[in-house]
């Protein structure tokens, strides 16, 4: 693929730009405090903009066209639920995690519950984002090389090790810093590509949308009591809820940056603020795909390859390289797009999976250990003085491991789809205990917990691999995370224990 020398220029400038903003804002680190928090000083419009990059990561910039391209517009039925889910975390759960001045949510726990609920969340929490930043790594890293005909292994090798390289030295400030200006660039691009989309296809951008209506592309919502059916709204609605509550609300990875707030309501201001751009960003690339479609259909002399059509995933990075003229930066704009989507989920699992591993293992070890020491005093000071080296540690290492899930998963297609079903089958033990935790005052046994969330999950699998070797009995995949939270729950409830602080 050539590339423009303003393309050059464009890409150089975004690696320069995000390098530069996560060293700056990422300086003067003097504790895990400053490193997993930010010292509480962030506003919230900057931590809403990069919970938007996080979210809507490469799944969104490369898979949703995707899905439109080869579909309709079924996948905005999920935003009904996606704004409702955040209201509920706004209402339920940030109070309680402001309440208990906590670094991690899976700390909330261990004072609601006790140490085997808090433990056995934050390695659920390990599974999930390890899985669900390695398959969005892979995402963008394929439409890095559908673009150029890199090799694989090297981009994600290479999109990992700059990553790494910020969030290890500037903790979670580079993370939301950098991020805020991610969604930027990526929103920016999707913009520039639908104006190029509309100036491209013959008529005006009525007619063009009049063409995608009469062939069934702008097809949204499904209206059925087939509740076994994955694209009926009312399915959508309700597991898209679950799904949204867990993902923003027990995930450490979109929780931590509005923990970083430096109150309860500017935290809450900065998921609302997410919830109100989310619908117009998911109908911008949803619109991409669609006219990526009648862009192919109206121009005769213009055809995909065979190997794109059967892998869908690679249609938006195919028409970035071959159909998006090069020299005039639209090109390049559209690749530091791609990176920025690729990078800025990465980040922040990075910044969340070592801010767990040092809070919620980490600390209460040292804590167990110093009980049993003679000299307690100075091995605390040998211990705060070696917390932050072991953050960065943990970023660097984790992000080593992100990389080889993400290689791991290379022979998937529609990745958007992959994602849901395997966070589906671990996010519903984890948003039930933290339900019970603060809807009741009085359920809850410490032990009885952990043994409902490590059921919950084994029966979902359970009925994940039954259902690929026969076909008697089949519960639609929007179920699962629904049915996981309500078991959790459920047999959670029958037991109380300890009870610590519900607010």
């Amino acid at each position: 693929m050539a590339l423009g020398w303003l393309d050059i220029a464009v890409v150089g400038t975004y690696f320069v730009a995000i390098v530069a903003v996560g060293l700056w804002f990422g300086r003067r680190e003097r504790s895990t405090y400053d490193y997993f928090l930010g010292a509480k000083q962030q506003h919230w419009l900057v931590v809403g903009l990069s919970i938007i990059a996080t979210e809507v990561s490469a799944l969104t910039f490369i898979n949703v066209p995707a899905d439109s391209f080869q579909g309709d517009w079924t996948y905005l039925q999920m935003y009904a639920g996606a704004f409702l889910g955040r209201v509920l975390i706004v209402l339920l759960l940030l109070p309680a995690f402001y309440g208990g001045a906590v670094t991690t949510v899976y700390e909330y726990l261990g004072q609601r519950f006790g140490p085997w609920t808090r433990t056995t969340a934050s390695l659920m929490f390990f599974a999930s984002r390890i899985i669900g930043s390695g398959i969005r790594l892979l995402a963008a890293s394929l439409a890095i090389t559908v673009v150029f005909g890199w090799r694989l292994e090297w981009v994600v090798l290479g999109a990992a090790a700059v990553a790494i390289a910020y969030t290890t030295f500037g903790g979670i400030k580079a993370i939301i810093w950098t991020d805020a200006l991610q969604a930027v660039i990526f929103v920016g691009g999707g913009v520039a590509v639908l104006v190029f989309l509309f100036l491209s296809i013959p008529g005006t951008c009525l007619e063009d949308l009049s063409t995608a209506y009469r062939a069934g592309k702008l097809h949204t919502f499904t209206w059925s009591w087939n509740l076994n059916n994955e694209k009926v709204f009312w399915v959508l609605l309700i597991s898209s809820t679950v799904q949204n509550l867990a993902a923003l609300g027990v995930d450490q990875d979109l929780t931590q940056r509005m923990l970083t707030c430096p109150d309860l309501r500017r935290g809450q201001r900065s998921l609302m603020f997410n919830a109100v751009m989310g619908l117009p960003i998911v109908c911008l690339f949803l619109l991409i795909g669609t006219l990526i479609s009648v862009y192919y259909r109206t121009q005769p002399s213009l055809s995909l390859p065979l190997h794109v059509l059967e892998h869908s995933d690679r249609v938006f990075p195919h028409f970035i390289a071959h159909a998006l003229p090069s020299g005039y930066g639209l090109k390049g704009l559209l690749i530091a797009g791609i990176f920025a989507a690729s990078m800025s989920s990465l980040d922040s699992a990075l910044g969340a999976l070592s801010s767990t591993a040092v809070t919620d293992f980490y600390r209460p070890f040292m804590a167990w250990r110093s009980r049993h020491a003679k000299t307690r005093s100075a091995q605390a000071k040998a211990g705060a003085m070696k917390e932050l080296r072991l953050a960065r540690l943990f970023t660097f290492l984790f992000g080593l491991l992100l990389a080889l899930v993400a290689l791991s998963f290379a022979g998937h297609d529609r990745l958007l789809w992959e994602v849901f079903k395997w966070v589906g089958l671990i996010f519903g033990a984890m948003l039930g205990v933290f339900l019970l935790g603060v809807t009741t005052r009085t359920h809850g046994h410490d032990r009885v917990n952990t043994t409902a969330m490590l059921s919950s999950v084994a029966i979902l699998v359970a009925i994940k691999f039954y259902q690929e070797h026969t076909s008697t009995v089949y519960i639609a995949w929007p179920w699962w995370i629904v049915i996981g939270t309500a078991w959790t729950y459920g047999i959670a409830a029958c037991f109380s224990g300890r009870h610590g602080r519900r607010r």
